[in-house]
């Protein structure tokens, strides 16, 4: 169970969230058989998202990052688990309710390439979660476009532009924009920056990092790049295979990673001194199949530090220091 977060209520909070995959019918599966498969994205998390802060779930590709992210805007249905926002279950909300809240959650996507629509201008992409809410005149609303430009490093005569005329940059500047329109409260920024140009990446964080700070948002900061992680988040929740093993404030976490997969994380970070790497031990084999994760710690083949229990027992999310918790039996009561 997640836990309150130096005493604030949390504004967004899973519970026991899960989301599997069928791969194929139960009709097929018995007509060979089997058991259906199922790919298990995200399987029993639970985390708070604590206001005007920022979350980073980093974590290697197929980890289950960014379902989770839909899972927390309801851009998806849970297999189990729920999601509660200021206390309200999300995926128990009627159409009044669910309308609120999508005005309070957004989302920035990773590819600014494809998330706009190609045939809209930028201004009316901008505009358009404005006229679905009907906010204010259409005069107000175009004030609002060129306000919102003029704030995200643009200017009103990128209105008249189509995204094919943008760079990258811009294009995701424009993702922001639209995102902000409805001036809302949390934000889910799937990989806002991994498309771009380091030059480019450094000034779109610098803006979200601005706005932040400006208008008191929430980020939930999905990436697996740990050195933008570090400058830019409060709290860090590790995943692999669908599960979180490790969440802790930034600082603590950089500071002394506990779970030999965040360690592994760690020694991947390029730094300018070589001098200053700590040689964590590396990982063995090939990542495992998420059609067949491993019985018991899902890590426990690949460890370097694993022990004879680790592959019949799944550790929990147990807390090891203040604000840290870690699934890993190394930190289990009784462990050598």
């Amino acid at each position: 169970m997640s836990s309150t977060i130096n005493g604030a209520e949390p504004l967004l909070r899973a519970v026991g969230l899960s989301k599997h995959f069928p791969l194929e019918s139960s009709l097929l599966a018995t007509l060979r058989g089997a058991e259906a498969q199922t790919v298990k994205a995200v399987e029993a998390v639970s985390l708070d998202v604590t206001a005007g802060q920022t979350l980073a779930i980093v974590g290697e590709s197929g980890s289950g990052k960014s379902t989770l992210g839909r899972l927390l805007l309801r851009l998806m249905q849970p297999t189990t688990g729920q999601v509660l926002y200021q206390g309200n279950n999300i995926f128990r909300m009627n159409r009044r309710e669910l309308s609120a809240f999508r005005r309070q959650a957004q989302i920035i996507l990773q590819d600014p390439y494809a998330s706009l629509n190609p045939r809209m201008r930028v201004g009316r992409i901008i505009r358009e979660p404005l006229d679905i809410y009907r906010e204010g005149t259409v005069a107000e609303r175009n004030k609002r476009v060129d306000a919102l430009l003029e704030r995200v490093g643009l200017n009103s005569a990128h209105a008249r532009a189509y995204p094919s005329e943008l760079s990258g940059g811009q294009r995701q500047r424009v993702g922001i924009a639209a995102a902000l329109a409805l001036s809302p409260e949390i934000i889910i920024a799937d990989e806002p920056t991994s498309s771009l140009d380091v030059s480019v990446q450094a000034q779109t964080l610098n803006l979200l990092a601005e706005l932040q700070r400006d208008f008191n948002l929430t980020y939930v900061f999905i990436t697996h790049d740990l050195g933008v992680v570090q400058h830019f988040s409060d709290r860090v929740a590790v995943m692999y295979l669908g599960k979180i093993v490790e969440e802790a404030p930034t600082e603590t976490l950089f500071a002394a990673p506990q779970h030999p997969y965040t360690q592994v994380l760690f020694s991947a970070i390029p730094l300018p001194d070589p001098s200053r790497r700590v040689n964590w031990d590396l990982p063995k084999g090939e990542p495992p199949s998420p059609l067949d994760p491993p019985p018991g710690c899902h890590f426990h083949p690949r460890c370097p530090k694993v022990m004879s229990n680790c592959s019949t027992i799944a550790p929990r999310l147990e807390a090891t220091a203040p604000g840290q918790r870690v699934a890993c039996l190394l930190y289990a009561d009784g462990a050598n």
